[in-house]
């Protein structure tokens, strides 16, 4: 049976992922209905809160550790990249978020290779080392952090998406609209978009922030978004704290 009510889910291509764009956006497109791109400044900023609760399971260590990842990340493929919002009105929330995943998947088996990573060190502890073995066994020390520390070894998986369940989904859309992710004022424009594909980089997204910039002319389309999956009396009451957050913001540089 046909669900008419259009359910959202999203991708955010990592910052490593931009290298691949172009057949990341084909892959996208082909599957989903409807695809809206947004500029993402902060990823760093971003992927943490979205994380949040690995953060309040995990503890001290899991932050420390990530950080470091994050860090080795943004000195490799800085720190903006794109969030491609998908949304379908043809099939059940549940097959949706299902699509996204299995995307992702797909886009990850394709793209991520287990023979190249990025190491860092964290944290003040000093509790491994790096080494290497010849064929014969006979140990050498790298190059570089040949002394011990807190060494991670992480791989780059190109793109996040949430997991299929419907509470991680909304939660992680939440926030995103919330931080003000997904907001009219990130919206990428086609032209702008079909140079990130063509020269793989989100170095256009500079032009976003000129004063003289201008965007899409689609009035409150992410308040259309937040009211189409939360309700209009959820829209209502974060446009009202917006504008009291505004005004005492306001009040306070006076």
């Amino acid at each position: 049976m046909e669900d008419s009510k259009r359910h959202y889910s999203y991708f955010i291509v990592k910052p490593d992922g931009i290298r691949y764009l172009d057949d990341i956006c084909r892959t996208v497109e082909d599957k989903f209905p409807t695809v809206r791109y947004y500029a993402i400044e902060d990823f760093k900023g971003t992927i943490k809160k979205l994380y949040h609760k690995h953060y309040e399971r995990k503890g001290s260590k899991f932050a420390e550790s990530f950080d470091a990842f994050l860090y080795g990340l943004g000195e490799l493929f800085g720190n903006e990249t794109i969030l491609i919002l998908v949304a379908d009105n043809q099939r059940p929330y549940q097959d949706l978020m299902q699509s996204v995943f299995d995307t992702k998947q797909e886009l990850r088996n394709k793209y991520v290779n287990n023979k190249i990573g990025i190491v860092t060190n964290y944290g003040q502890s000093r509790s491994n080392f790096i080494r290497l073995l010849t064929r014969n066994g006979n140990e050498k020390k790298p190059r570089i952090m040949s002394e011990a520390g807190s060494y991670r070894i992480s791989d780059m998986n190109t793109i996040h998406s949430p997991d299929p369940d419907l509470a991680t989904t909304l939660d992680e859309l939440k926030i995103l609209l919330d931080s003000e992710v997904i907001h009219d004022k990130n919206l990428i424009k086609e032209d702008m978009l079909d140079k990130m594909r063509r020269y793989r980089t989100v170095a256009f997204q500079a032009d976003m922030r000129l004063p003289n910039y201008a965007g899409e002319e689609i009035p409150n389309l992410s308040g259309f978004v937040r009211n189409e999956i939360f309700g209009e009396e959820e829209n209502v009451e974060h446009t009202e704290n917006v504008a009291k957050s505004r005004t005492e913001k306001d009040d306070l540089e006076l």
